[in-house]
């Protein structure tokens, strides 16, 4: 027998799993009296081929479940892959626009048709990352195998979706959400990626107050200004208090607001909220119950109120108002290299544009689960199993980033503007009833 010099994996790797799937080797057995141990592998998105983070991943689950194997457990390896709505979505009507010149793809093509497509390319990326995960000799149990839009699957998100309404944790409602103008979607917190960003920082004369912003484009229908109630510089201003001010277009009223939110440290201490376009202003604007006004449209375009910068872009725009606060003498000062933190959809799309939107949210703060003997939240739950112990982060220095994440969380959005994914099972009846 004649050894090669070089080892060809191609030659053997594929044939020996193939040898370990027929074999069964890496199936469980749900019958075992044996400790069961169990990873479900966090599904790949079906949006193409894995890379080198995924490797890593699956060595680690695999190393791990391995071990287990060997020490008697009957260990099981689920392997799965995520639809990936939003991501898969895009990448698909990208896809069609480059290669056949389509523009709108979903005006023109229809909803079956994309469907249609989406689902087909879906199927391929799905082989290939079957065979990308069997090539790393990853012993799942492919028995098992789950894909997120699977129809046992859509009826659990259905049945979860409709129990959850029931015990009003899910609820439709007004609130801000994370508007992606460019791909005309909300997208989640989580899906919401954070970059270090230089902008000219502004600072504008308001009434007898400085205030500063990023953002000239929002303030038109700026009413309110707000500062901490313990501000010694302002004390003698009261809440509720009104005054008269020049502003981008005329004589405006505004109103004094007191509230914890605002850092005295920053800048002036004093600050004008856009309720419709800002997390932080709607939260104010809620406590207060305060107006909300939208200046900014779903296409990313200033709205009537804006007058002569109606329909422009913001980017267009934003030059040509402060041009205009300059001339009326109410721009005070520029921080050309001001850094800040701005939005982007990590999804592929474009720089997020908050909204205030009739959706659908997940509560997290009713009380309406029984836990433990009395009534709890979802953020008091997801507290207390980690803090009881049952469920334990590794390594425990995550500890501290998970109790941030809960302690901060917002109701969750859960609808989407998009065709691909699981559909909200709520629909709206109209009815012309006339009484006799």
């Amino acid at each position: 027998m004649t050894l090669s010099k070089t080892y060809d994996p191609h030659s053997f790797e594929s044939e020996i799993y193939k040898r370990w799937e027929d074999k069964g080797v890496f199936r469980a057995d749900n019958t075992s009296e044996a400790t069961p141990f169990t990873i479900s592998m966090p599904p790949p998105n079906a949006t193409g081929q894995l890379h080198v983070g995924h490797a890593v991943m699956l060595a680690l689950e695999d190393i791990l479940i391995r071990w287990h194997r060997m020490k008697g457990d009957e260990a099981l390896w689920l392997p799965g892959t995520d639809h990936a709505a939003i991501a898969t979505e895009n990448v698909v009507l990208n896809q069609i626009r480059n290669e056949e010149g389509i523009q709108d793809p979903r005006e023109t093509l229809g909803r079956e048709e994309v469907l249609r497509r989406i689902a087909a390319y879906v199927e391929n990326s799905r082989g290939t990352i079957r065979n990308q995960v069997k090539a790393m000799g990853s012993s799942c149990d492919w028995s098992r195998e789950r894909y997120t839009m699977d129809p046992q699957l859509n009826r659990c998100v259905n049945e979860s979706f409709v129990r959850m309404y029931e015990e009003g944790l899910i609820y439709r409602g007004p609130r801000i959400v994370n508007w992606d103008p460019k791909l005309k979607t909300n997208v989640s917190d989580d899906e919401v990626e954070r970059k270090e960003t230089r902008s000219p920082f502004y600072t504008f004369q308001y009434g007898p107050f400085q205030i500063g912003t990023v953002r000239p484009e929002t303030k038109f229908g700026d009413k309110y200004v707000v500062m901490h109630p313990e501000d010694e510089r302002y004390l003698d201003y009261q809440h509720g208090q009104t005054f008269e001010c020049e502003w981008i277009n005329g004589r405006i009223q505004a109103t004094i607001i007191k509230d914890d939110a605002v850092d005295p440290e920053f800048g002036t201490g004093v600050m004008t909220i856009t309720p419709w376009h800002d997390h932080a202003d709607f939260e104010i604007a809620e406590r207060h119950q305060l107006d909300k006004e939208p200046i900014i449209d779903f296409d990313g375009r200033l709205l009537p109120i804006a007058q002569e910068f109606s329909g422009m872009a913001i980017e267009e725009a934003r030059s040509l108002i402060v041009e205009k606060l300059k001339t009326k003498g109410l721009l005070v000062e520029v921080d050309e290299k001001y850094t800040h933190s701005k939005s982007f959809n990590s999804r592929g799309g474009g720089a997020i544009e908050p909204q205030i939107r009739e959706q659908w949210f997940i509560d997290v703060n009713k009380q309406a689960i029984d836990w433990k003997g009395a009534k709890s939240s979802l953020r008091e739950i997801l507290i207390d199993v980690v803090r009881a112990g049952d469920i334990r982060l590794v390594p425990d220095r995550f500890e501290s980033t998970y109790f941030h994440w809960v302690e901060n969380l917002r109701d969750w959005c859960i609808s989407r503007q998009i065709w691909w994914g699981h559909r909200i099972p709520a629909f709206t009846v109209r009815m012309n009833y006339k009484s006799p």
